[in-house]
């Protein structure tokens, strides 16, 4: 059985955990699996947005318990490579693609699969979905991204609350910190999901691509070098096909026509 499903709509690639008997805890071979398949996206010029999700009642529960188990007998050296190498190369992927990533949270996003969903663009979530960060209950810490990108999200009070005491919070909870989007009724998720997508599909690539670039470069750098930045990114929309039809169905008083050159 895969890992990671996949399938196509439209312009959009939906990329499914596929563990659910194990509420997709990430695997090595599930972590790999999941940034191979990132990877390809991001290279497939066909592909304009990204939608994640999970099979059956959860998003991803985190690590595989049985890979857990075997930690403490590895070898440091190995390990590093395999933190590295393999279970952060999703998240690599997700915010080095040129493209635009959403999370449907369908359950829970605990340990590694918070990240994922943290690392995500924009996250949708059911209401039943749950987030955690609950590596200090390991006696661990975070090293999927969340360290750094939580508190951007949710403030530097609540992203210390949740990864000092493990806490899991509720999709309203969620919500009410910045820590998604948009909560939707279960059976809405995936339709609000590919509704979004599909609509960051139709935009103009080339200027999502800069944005979410920009974005980027401005969790680590300060106002001034990302106003000097910015110049260069915002030159290059001007010089597409794009801008000049977005300008055009301004003026015209239509919806515009993207092609993504």
């Amino acid at each position: 059985m895969s890992h990671v499903l996949e399938r196509d709509v439209d312009a959009v690639r939906i990329l499914t955990l596929n563990r659910p008997e194990t509420l997709n805890a990430l695997t090595m071979e599930g972590a790999r699996a999941l940034g191979e398949r990132l990877e390809a996206a991001a290279a497939d010029r066909t592909v304009r947005a990204v939608v994640l999700t999970g099979a059956g009642r959860a998003f991803s529960a985190g690590g595989d318990s049985k890979f857990l188990l075997e930690i403490p007998s590895m070898e440091p050296e190995r390990l590093r490579e395999v933190v590295y190498a393999t279970f952060q190369r999703p998240v690599r992927a997700i915010r080095s693609m040129d493209k635009p990533v959403v999370a449907a949270v369908n359950g829970a996003a605990v340990g590694a699969g918070c990240e994922l969903a943290v690392a995500s663009d924009f996250r949708l979530a059911s209401e039943h979905a749950r987030f955690g960060e609950v590596w200090i209950k390991l006696g661990c810490v975070p090293a999927l991204g969340g360290m750094y990108l939580l508190p951007r999200l949710v403030g530097i009070t609540k992203a210390t609350e949740m990864i000092l005491t493990g806490e899991i919070i509720d999709a309203a909870e969620a919500y009410r910190v910045g820590l998604v989007n948009r909560v939707v009724a279960a059976d809405r998720l995936m339709d609000a999901a590919l509704e979004l997508a599909g609509s960051l599909a139709r935009g103009p690539a080339r200027a999502l691509a800069a944005a979410k670039a920009s974005i980027n470069r401005g969790l680590a750098s300060d106002l001034w070098t990302e106003l000097d930045a910015t110049v260069t990114a915002q030159l290059q929309c001007f010089a597409t096909r794009d801008f000049a039809e977005g300008v055009r169905a301004l003026a015209e008083r239509r919806p515009p026509r993207f092609t993504g050159e």
